[in-house]
Formats: C-alpha cells, structure tokens, sequence
C-alpha cells in the first residue's frame, strides 16, 4: 500500500481520487471546494483526516472538510414508541431517549432499538454534564414552551411541571436519584427555600441544571450524528478496530461497536455566527474635556472585521478576515438569547498600533460570570480562546486599561460563538 500523501487545501489532486470508482457501501467526503471523495475513512485528528480511496490514502486539513457521510440514516422510532425524550448536555449534544431516570449522580436511559445489526452504542452521562432533560420532546408545542421557560430561570436547578398554560418549576438543587419503596423513580432534591425531598419523576415535565460554566473548554471538532437520532457535539474521535469512541466537549464518552451507526460527521458547524455579525450594545468612553473641539477625526471605540488603521486584523502575522476591535475602556455586550454553547477567538493587542509596549485587560463574562480576564501584552502571543457559553443570554466583552494612549486597541480575530 502506498504511504500516505498530505493534501494540501483545495489541491487538484483530489479530483483525481474524486473521480475513482465508487465502491460499493462507500464512505463519501466533501471538500470545502465541493469536490466529493468516495472511499474509506481511516482515522480522524484534531487537524486532518485520513481518507482511504482504493489504494491510495490521502490526509486532508480539517478546515478543508465540509462533511463525512457515512452512508446510514438516522432510524425512525419504534411504531409504538409515541414520543420520546431529549437529553442535552451543556456542549449542545443531544440524546433521543424512550426515557431515563437518574441513579446517584449519573443519568441512566432507555435507549431505542437500533437498526437491524447495530448495536446500541456505550454511553455514561454523569448529572454534571447534563443542562437539561425534556420530556415528549418530540411536541414542537412542547418545545417552543420549554425555551419560553427557560427564558425565566435563575440560577438553580428546575424540576418542571407541565401545566395547560405552559410550564412551572421547583427551584432549588438536584442532589441525586434513584428509587422509592415502591420502585419508582425519584429526583432527591434540596428546595430553594430549604427541605430535601424524594419527588417522584413521572410527575416531572423534566429537569434543568445550573452548571457553573468552566474555565475552559476543548474545542469543537465537528457535529456527530448517528443513526438512533443523538448530536454529539465532539471534541475527540477515536476509530479503532474494536469502534469508535466519540468524546464530546463535556467529557461525555459515546462508543460505538463500528462505523455502522453513524450518520454523518459534520465539520461546517453551521450554527455560528460572529460577533462582527451581531450589533451589541456599546458603553464607550467619553473623550477629556480638554480633548473636546480639538480632534477632526476621533478613533472609533469599536470596529468590525478591520483594525483601528482601518486594514485588516492581524494578530502573529496571521490576517483575518472577520473579527471585532475594542479601544480601551469599551464595554460591548452581545445578546445571545442561550442559543449557542461555545466562545472563540484568538485575542490580542492590535498589530497596527505604533507603541510597542501596548498593553491592555480584556474580561467576558457570561450572564455577569467572569469566563476570562487576562492582562494582553502586544509583545506577548496572543492567546486562543475556548469558552463555554451554554445557556448564557448576555456576553459581555470589557477592554480596561490605564494608559489608553497609542494604539492600546483589544482584537478579538475570528471571534464567533456556536451552537
């Protein structure tokens, strides 16, 4: 066999492979230039993907990876499954269950029956990882109520109660489950107001958790979907000859006996949007009194997709098309509405400016948690953000400095927050 050859992006040789013959049962990958590769994958890794097609194997960059189709489909449910369940972690993964309870501190599921000769995949969900567990959420009705509820939570847990108009809720804290007298599922909950109590689950339109968002999170890899209707979303794929083991941003492990029940890895990660996209609500400072009437052109407090000198972001000899600026002491607060899970940018002090000893504090915060705050040297690289965000409504990025002189500007490059 040959060794295998590295692609670089958007290379013609790729048409050569994607115009092989298409085996039978093949696994199809799509370029970020459309062109479609029909083979085998071999392995997948932070930055490449190994892709087999006849005898030749071909390592092709992340970025240049639009989909993986693994040939499979999600199944459809049971006949007499009439509704199921939906887990979703705080990275945005997801789990179509026929129902679940919990045991101590982990989550326990009845999973639907997998298509004929797939095994269900291995899957541990500790309550930690957990942001919320709906029931009947195949019922958009359902749905669009639960979103409208969780529009109204503090910062406890939820156990939930379905009612005519809607939802309702117990705050207070989730502690762990398992079983009453009888057999029955029950939620061991310590209520806001004080007082544990035993409430039974099959009165529960479900649960919601406060989880404190961490430090940092790994990045995403890509979307996995397989064939019994679970999004993973992954930070970490492994495919050995005994399966593959998908990891997910929360630390959820799911693993698969083979390839036959997955669906599709998804690397285009639609849902995202950059912030140079959004309109946020800005508190920008005042100029000194003594500086009124005597500046033509005063230097904006904000900019979007350029720098302060108005060419392109630049941060370590690396340009970037998109991305947002802040001049010392901006406030920017973007409104996310709790659609996405994840914060990323590289951050650093603006190349452009002419004072080398530029230097500036930048803190996000979401919901008023503090995510990051680091003091940006301009002789420093810049660092790489990963951030949590699920759930939060308001992200607020705070540019602070004690000499706003000479180009002290904050760039977030690239910065754009995903479902």
């Amino acid at each position: 066999m040959r060794t295998p050859t590295r692609i670089p992006a958007l290379l013609l040789g790729l048409v050569g492979l994607a115009t092989a013959g298409t085996p039978a049962g093949a696994d199809d990958l799509t370029t970020a230039g459309g062109k479609k590769l029909s083979g085998k994958l071999v392995a997948v890794e932070a930055d490449n993907i190994t892709f087999a097609v006849g005898d030749s194997k071909a390592v092709i960059p992340v970025r240049d990876v639009v989909v993986i189709d693994l040939g499979n489909k999600v199944g459809p449910l049971p006949k007499d499954a009439g509704t199921f369940s939906e887990i979703e972690l705080t990275d945005g993964s997801t789990f179509r269950v026929a129902k679940f309870a919990l045991k101590e501190k982990a989550f326990t599921v009845d999973q639907f029956p997998a298509p004929a000769g797939v095994e269900r995949p291995k899957l541990e969900i500790p309550v930690s990882a957990v942001f919320s567990a709906m029931k009947k959420a195949d019922d958009q009705k359902v749905r669009d109520n639960w979103k409208k509820m969780l529009g109204t939570r503090g910062k406890r847990d939820l156990y939930v109660i379905a009612q005519e108009t809607g939802f309702t809720f117990i705050q207070g804290t989730v502690l762990g489950g398992g079983a009453d007298e009888k057999g029955r599922p029950v939620v061991n909950f310590e209520k806001e107001a004080g007082g544990k109590e035993d409430l039974l689950l099959t009165r529960s339109a479900g649960l919601v958790f406060h989880q404190p968002q961490p430090a940092s999170v790994p990045a995403t890899l890509c979307k996995v979907t397989d064939v019994f209707g679970h999004s993973l979303t992954a930070a970490n794929i492994a495919l050995t000859p005994e399966g593959v083991t998908v990891t997910t941003v929360a630390g959820v492990k799911v693993t698969y006996p083979s390839t036959a029940a997955l669906v599709r890895f998804d690397y285009a990660l639609g849902n995202v949007a950059y912030l140079s996209d959004l309109d946020p609500q800005l508190e920008v400072p005042e100029l000194a009194p003594e500086e009124k009437g005597k500046r033509l052109n005063q230097p904006a407090a904000y900019l979007k997709d350029r720098s302060f000198a108005n060419e392109a972001i630049k941060l370590d000899n690396q340009t970037f098309p998109k991305g947002v600026v802040l001049a010392p002491d901006t406030v920017a607060t973007f409104t996310l509405n709790g659609d996405f899970s994840q914060f990323k940018a590289m951050a650093g002090i603006d190349e452009n400016g002419a004072d080398a000893a530029a230097a500036a504090r930048v803190t996000i915060e979401g919901d008023g948690q503090v995510l990051f705050s680091e003091l940006l040297k301009r002789k420093d690289k810049p660092k790489g953000l990963v951030l949590a965000v699920k759930g939060v409504k308001q992200l607020r990025v705070i540019v602070e400095t004690d000499t706003p002189l000479n180009g002290n500007y904050v760039t977030l490059a690239d910065a754009r927050v995903q479902k």
